[in-house]
């Protein structure tokens, strides 16, 4: 019996540790966001300081920004989504596996949208709106 319960003991230190890391890595990934919504509205003032045709270099920028963010956020999601794969393999082994149940019932939530959807919303947003801002200056420059 103490042999089991050895067991069970390293299993579930094993996966308070890729909890840890887990929820390290979503520290991490607010943090991302939050430097590179500073860094957009930054962009934004910046344009609305100057706007003119050196603007548009700026603009050009913020959609870079955008694009690597969106990169950023696709790469947290494989890595999260890898993560939590182990989290469950390991809970399989414990006598309880509140991960696996939480993603079972949050799959069957039709009300329940995946957060990395959500996420890219405003890396989004900002393109666009440096887009109609790169055409409104050049339709106000050239013509």
């Amino acid at each position: 019996m103490k042999n089991a319960e050895d067991k069970i003991e390293i299993i579930l230190a094993q996966w308070q540790t890729c909890v840890e890391m887990a929820n390290s890595i979503s520290q991490r990934r607010d943090t991302m966001n939050n430097i590179f919504v500073t860094l957009n509205v930054a962009i934004i003032a910046a344009v609305s300081i100057t706007w003119n045709i050196k603007s548009l270099f700026i603009l050009i920028a913020g959609i870079v920004v955008c694009v690597i963010w969106l990169l950023f956020i696709r790469n947290y999601k494989l890595l999260n989504t890898e993560k939590f794969h182990v989290i469950n393999s390991i809970e399989k082994n414990l006598p309880v596996q509140p991960f696996n149940d939480e993603w079972e019932k949050l799959k069957n939530n039709k009300k329940y949208t995946d957060g990395t959807k959500l996420e890219k919303t405003l890396p989004i947003m900002f393109i666009i709106l440096y887009i109609v801002a790169v055409i409104t200056i050049a339709i106000i420059k050239f013509c």
